[in-house]
Order: structure tokens, then C-alpha cells, then sequence
């Protein structure tokens, strides 16, 4: 068997073949990672591994075609069956080869993943279940080509019917749902290899896929080897009754598969341990001095098991203890809390309580998902207790206003969620209403304004700022500037340049030279999420005039300024456009003396007041947040904790059973796109075409 081995390697790298195989995998292998992972920034290296198993009807067809049929052609199949090597053997010899040069471009393939790691999140146990799910699937499809092979004198015939027969298999379950017969369904879900195939993208080792693969494959193999000795004359009804019983017995174990429960033939390789608790929320526990009680309203045995495990690593710190209220044991509890659905939860500390909803405790990305039984994608337990152990330990509760009145943004989706798991009360105010920024304002929003302010309302702003109150502002790109507004950054030493930020290092943008991917730098605001990749989007330019200024986001320094974006025709340099470095994002403290009642000869205090200033308008926005894995979210919400003084960030995010997107430059994914889906396999045509030269001049 090995010395077959080694002839059809031999073989398929004199013909071509072989060659031409690796070169066509590895590109296709390297295209759809750089368009799917590498441009469009998906987490998931399995979305590339399935888009190469959809061209199987193209790829495999040309790695079997010759592999039986060539030597009918050639009349060399006497001489190979006449060698002292037995049909299995010869059978087996042929099929390894192929499946050694099927599995020679899944090695660098298989780096792909980790290669990704660098720029975010990946899916890595989604990636290696499909990735060997393409091997096992291609282990069958080589089979039954093989087998095919050993049908016809001719390489045309044996690649169409192989491509006509591959394409039928990972289409069937689309006829049978299309005819609507239970009965041809059924029928037809026996040929259905995509369907296996998928069983295991999502990260499930499935026994029952990884049988019926093997199947498909030793049955290939089996039907050729039939085929070969019914044409030696060797294969009698006595002697074929062995040869039987395999196909039997196989049918016979998928069967007894599909009639096991899912428990013993899917193994969920994706699940991470969702219930370890965050650093944040173990330094708040630690600082902890108040007894807080947790109610689990229903019995720890029927208790969701997430629960009673996240539940039970809070209570590993002092001053922090869990009860289970069982319903039909507990009246009084049940009671004082009517219509408290089971699997809820209570903290309690003194007089101060918070309900945590069942309901609540799992997230959607869509409201219907839950209303259609659908699995959650992501685990919300440990950011609405921690917040709420926060909520009734606290003495007070900030309040912080959005400035309205003039086309603000408001905080919406996961950005007002990290607000109000801060514990803070958020509420919007028009200046002109009001007069001027009350006096309990922890923390101003001034959220990508439409129009400019009023002289008043700006003088309102600086009388707060006077009193060492905290700012937040994005700006937005207008043709007419917000003079007024601009004006009281300027006084602050903030210089906002008329014009939208653009890049030529491909290294610091991502797709476009719009979207902006600077590092976060640290700052006595964001020393948490400093090294992390954030994404500004349509930014507005700054400059420094003042030493007391901290950059947080910032350009390189072949950065330039597009003046009027909306009319230029290219968002390439042009003459006129100024180059140079630009603040994307800043932090400044400035520090006051204000009376401590704000009365006239009361005693003066000390405050910081703390000013944060980003260009983009979109540096709030979910839909942007998205392309970044959550780093916009989390800039936020370690910015605003400090805003609002807390010593430890409250809001904890959610623990998403999902992966989004990585960040990779457009500079990067070029190069690497490159490298993966043109350089590598031309090296490997060439190394081919080299070879064949040599061999040919002997």
C-alpha cells in the first residue's frame, strides 16, 4: 500500500494534478478569508471553511478524475492489477494520496484562525469544529469521486458526474423541501451531507456526523473496490457476501445514532464558563461593607443551573449571602412580591431593594427570539447584579442630563444601558427651558448638535463648568461650524478645525479612510481600555493649544483634513487639504474653587472638572460599535464612570455567547490578502511547474 502511495504522489505532482489542487485550495482557502474575516472584519474563520466546501463540486472533481479512469485510458490498469499488490491495498494506496493532497493546504489553513486572534475576539472552537467537519466531509467526497473514477476510460466524464453527483448531495434537502412530501424528505435527508456538515459550524462535535462522513467514505471505497475485482473476474456471489456486511453494519450504526439523544451525540465545544466573575466586579465585592442578601425566588434544584453557579461565586465574599424562597414554602415572600415570576431575583441591603426579572436575566439580539423559543446569545446575570449590589449599597444616585434642543443625539441601545447600569438617573434638559444646567448635574451630554447655541445657553455651560461640573461632547461636521460652541472648547484650549479627518496610512483605518481605527492611549480616563482599537467614524478634527490636554484618540501623522467632505469627489489627498496630525479624541481636568453651598461667603472647596470631547458623531452609535467588537461600548463606559466618580466601573457587559467582528487595518488585510491568496499559491505553482520542467528534461 505505501509503494501505491508513493506512485500517485508521484503521480499527481508529474501530471499536474496534485499541483494545481493545492494551488486552487490555498487561493480559494485565502480569498474568502480576506473578504469574509480580513476586509469585512467577521469573527468567525468558520464562514470561510464553508464557503470552500460549496466548491467541493469544482475542487475534488479535478483531484479523483484521474485517479482510475487514466489508467483504463493508458491500458496501464493490467500492469497495476497484475503487481503482488492486493485490490484493497491498491484501492487504499490511491484514496491516501488524495487525501494527503487534499489535507496539504488545510495545514497553513488551519493557522488562518490564530492568525486573526491578533485583531479581536475570534471563534476559534467554531473554526477547528468546521474546519474538521470540511476534512471529514472532503474524506467522503474524494470517495465517492474515486469510486466514479473506476466507472468510465474518460477524466471529462469522471469530473462532470463527480461535480453533478457532489452538487446533488449538498443541495438534496433543498428538493425534499421543496416537493413537501414527509416521505421524500426522509428519503432524501440520507444523501443530505450539507446538513452534517453544518451540524458541526456552530462549534458541535456531533458523533452522528462524524459516523455518517466515515460511512460515506468507507463505502466510496468499498464500491470501488467491488467495481475493480468485478472487472478482474475476481468477485463471485459467495465471495461478495463479506463485502456486504459492511455496508450493513454501517447502515445499521447511523440508524442506531439518530435514534440516541442529542446529549450523547452532541458535545457543545463552544461553551465557555459564563459564570466566572469580571475584575471589576470582585474589586467591587471586596470594597464591599454592607450586607447584601440575594433572594432566588424557586428551589435550587429547578434554579437555571447559570444561575445557581454565578450566584454561588458572589457569595464567596463577605457580606454577601443567597436564599432560595421556594414558592409553595415561602407564602409570605410570595406574597409581598405578586407576579415575581420563578427564576427571579431579589438584592436586598437594609431598606433598599432591586428585582432582577427571569426574563431578563438571558439576551436577545432580537425580541422574537425569545418569543420563538429561540437560544440566547448572551448571558446577562452578573451585570445586573453587580449593578444592583451597587444600587442598594449606595447612598445617592447621580443624575446626568442631555443637553436637548438643537438636534442632539440621545443615548440609545447598549450605550444608554451601560449609563443606567451605572446607577445613574439620566434625564434631558433644554438650557432654554431651564435657564441653566441644575445645580444636581453630575455630568452634562452635549451629544453631535444640528445647530449652534445661544449665547445664553453657552454661558449656562461655562457657569457649570465654573462650578467644576463634568462634560461630554461629540461634534459633528457642518457646513456652517457651531461658532459658539467651538468657541467655549477654544477657551478651554481645544481648537475643532472645519473638516473631516481622513487618512493615507492604511494601517490606521479600516475599509475606508472615514473609518478610523486609532489605538486608545492612556489617559487618567481610560488606562483600562488604553492598547484596544477604536473606531472613529466621519471625524471631526482637533488640535491641542493648552499642556493640561490628554489625547485619547489620535492620527498619524500623514493624516489631512478634507474640508468639505460632502462635495469632494475622492477622499484621497487633493491639493489643498492640510496634512498633519489630528486629535480624534481628548481628556482635560480642570480644577476650580467653588463655594460648597454656592452662597456668597461660604468657605471655597477644590473640584476637578472633567472634559471629554470626541470628533465623531457616531462614537455612541451601536451600528458602529458593532465593527468593533464592543471597544466603542467599553471607551464609554470606563470615560463615564470616572464622569460620574466611581471608583470601579459598575457597568459590566453582557457575556455575549456570540462573537461580532475583529478590527483588522486595511493596510493589513491588503497584505496579508496577498500573501494568503496570491503569493502562497503561486509558489506553489511554480514549485510545480519547476518540477515538471526537471523531470521532463531527464
Amino acid at each position: 500500500m505505501i509503494s501505491i502511495w508513493k506512485k500517485e504522489m508521484r503521480s499527481l505532482s508529474a501530471g499536474f494534478v496534485g499541483v494545481l489542487y493545492v494551488a486552487a485550495a490555498l487561493f480559494l482557502f485565502g480569498i474568502y478569508f480576506y473578504v469574509i474575516n480580513l476586509y469585512q472584519g467577521m469573527a468567525h474563520v468558520s464562514y470561510s471553511f464553508a464557503s470552500c466546501v460549496t466548491l467541493f463540486m469544482v475542487t475534488i472533481p479535478v483531484l479523483t478524475m484521474r485517479s482510475f479512469s487514466q489508467e483504463f485510458h493508458d491500458r496501464t490498469d493490467q500492469l497495476l492489477f497484475t503487481a503482488p499488490v492486493s485490490t484493497v491495498r491498491i484501492v487504499l494506496g490511491k484514496y491516501l494520496a488524495m487525501l494527503t493532497y487534499f489535507l496539504i493546504p488545510v495545514l497553513p489553513a488551519a493557522g488562518y484562525p490564530l492568525l486573526l486572534t491578533s485583531y479581536g475576539d475570534v471563534a476559534l472552537t467554531e473554526s477547528y469544529t468546521t474546519l474538521l467537519a470540511y476534512i471529514l466531509y472532503g474524506m467522503a467526497a474524494i470517495a465517492i469521486g474515486m469510486f466514479i473514477s473506476s466507472l468510465t476510460r474518460s477524466n471529462v466524464i469522471a469530473a462532470v458526474i463527480t461535480a453533478v453527483v457532489l452538487f446533488v448531495l449538498q443541495t438534496v434537502s433543498g428538493f425534499g423541501e421543496m416537493l413537501g412530501v414527509a416521505f421524500l424528505q426522509k428519503l432524501f435527508s440520507v444523501f443530505d451531507m450539507q446538513s452534517r456538515f453544518l451540524a458541526m459550524e456552530t462549534g458541535v462535535f456531533s458523533l452522528r456526523s462524524l459516523l455518517y462522513f466515515l460511512s460515506v467514505a468507507a463505502g466510496g471505497i468499498l464500491l470501488t473496490i467491488l467495481r475493480l475485482k468485478i472487472l478482474q473476474g475476481q468477485l463471485s456471489v459467495l465471495r461478495g457476501l463479506p463485502y456486504l456486511l459492511v455496508p450493513v453494519g454501517l447502515l445499521f450504526l447511523n440508524i442506531g445514532a439518530e435514534l440516541l439523544p442529542d446529549s450523547v451525540t452532541e458535545h457543545d465545544l463552544a461553551v465557555r464558563d459564563y459564570q466566572q466573575l469580571t475584575e471589576q466586579t470582585k474589586m467591587l465585592l471586596r470594597d464591599l461593607n454592607d450586607d447584601v442578601t440575594i433572594y432566588i425566588y424557586g428551589r435550587e434544584e429547578t434554579t437555571d443551573v447559570n444561575v445557581v453557579k454565578m450566584v454561588k461565586n458572589y457569595c464567596e465574599y463577605p457580606h454577601l449571602r443567597a436564599e432560595y424562597m421556594d414558592p409553595q414554602l415561602s407564602p409570605e415572600f410570595t406574597r409581598m412580591h405578586k407576579g415575581l415570576d420563578e427564576g427571579s431575583l431579589i438584592v436586598e441591603s437594609g431598606e433598599h431593594r432591586r428585582t432582577i426579572s427571569a426574563g431578563g436575566i438571558y439576551t436577545y439580539s432580537d425580541e422574537s427570539m425569545q418569543e420563538y423559543g429561540m437560544a440566547p446569545d448572551g448571558f446577562d446575570l452578573e451585570g445586573q447584579l453587580t449593578s444592583a449590589i451597587d444600587y442598594v449599597t449606595s447612598g445617592s444616585v447621580p443624575k446626568v442630563y442631555q443637553v436637548t434642543g438643537h438636534g442632539e443625539l440621545l443615548l440609545e441601545g447598549g450605550f444608554k444601558e451601560s449609563i443606567i447600569r451605572e446607577n445613574v438617573d439620566l434625564e434631558t434638559l433644554s438650557i432654554v427651558s431651564a435657564g441653566s444646567v441644575p445645580e444636581d448635574a453630575q455630568c452634562l451630554f452635549i451629544l453631535a448638535p444640528d445647530e449652534d447655541y445661544s449665547a445664553e445657553e453657552i454661558g449656562a455651560i461655562r457657569d457649570y463648568l465654573s462650578r467644576g461640573g463634568n462634560l461630554y461632547v461629540l461634534l459633528k461636521w457642518r457646513e456652517e461650524p457651531t461658532e459658539r460652541l467651538n468657541g467655549l472648547l477654544s477657551e478651554l484650549g481645544i481648537r475643532v478645525e472645519q473638516g473631516i479627518v481622513s487618512e493615507t496610512n492604511e494601517d490606521i483605518y479600516f475599509q475606508e479612510p472615514y473609518y478610523l481605527i486609532p489605538e486608545i492611549q492612556s489617559t487618567a480616563v481610560t488606562e483600562k481600555v488604553a492598547g484596544n482599537l477604536a473606531l472613529s467614524v466621519m471625524t471631526v478634527g482637533m488640535k491641542a493649544e493648552d499642556k493640561d490636554i490628554q489625547v485619547i484618540l489620535e492620527t498619524g501623522e500623514n493624516a489631512f483634513l478634507k474640508k468639505d467632505p460632502h462635495t469632494s469627489e475622492t477622499s484621497e489627498w487633493e491639493a489643498g487639504d492640510e496634512k498633519g496630525k489630528y486629535i480624534l479624541g481628548l481628556y482635560r481636568e480642570q480644577v476650580v474653587n467653588t463655594s460648597a453651598d454656592h452662597t456668597e461667603g461660604a468657605a471655597d472647596v477644590t473640584k476637578t472638572g472633567r472634559i471629554v470631547v470626541f470628533g465623531s458623531p457616531f462614537m455612541t452609535q451601536d451600528s458602529i460599535d458593532t465593527y468593533i467588537s464592543g471597544v466603542n461600548r467599553k471607551l464609554f463606559a470606563e470615560i463615564f464612570s470616572k464622569l460620574v466618580n466611581h471608583p470601579v466601573r459598575i457597568a459590566v457587559e453582557p457575556k455575549s455567547y456570540a462573537y461580532q467582528y475583529v478590527t483588522v487595518s486595511l493596510a493589513d488585510a491588503r497584505f496579508f490578502g496577498i500573501i494568503l491568496s496570491g503569493v502562497l499559491p503561486g509558489l506553489v505553482l511554480l514549485a510545480g511547474l519547476i518540477l515538471l520542467i526537471l523531470r521532463r528534461r531527464r
